[in-house]
């Protein structure tokens, strides 16, 4: 089981040389990045309410 719970590398980025080596990811984040891993990361999503979505016809 990977560092992320799961199975498998949630990573979108399938091409890098660390995709699946959990260990190996966080330190080189930690190390080298300004951000913390995908897996790692809080979704963008949460905690945010939807706008709504305006007419488009210029009104309010």
């Amino acid at each position: 089981m990977l560092e992320n719970g799961l199975e498998i590398c949630s990573c979108k980025r399938t091409k890098c040389p660390r995709h699946g080596k959990c260990d190996e990811c966080i330190e080189y984040h930690k190390n080298n990045k300004r951000y913390p891993p995908y897996c790692m990361r809080k979704s963008r999503k949460s905690g945010r309410e939807k706008m709504p979505r305006s007419s488009g016809d210029g009104q309010s």
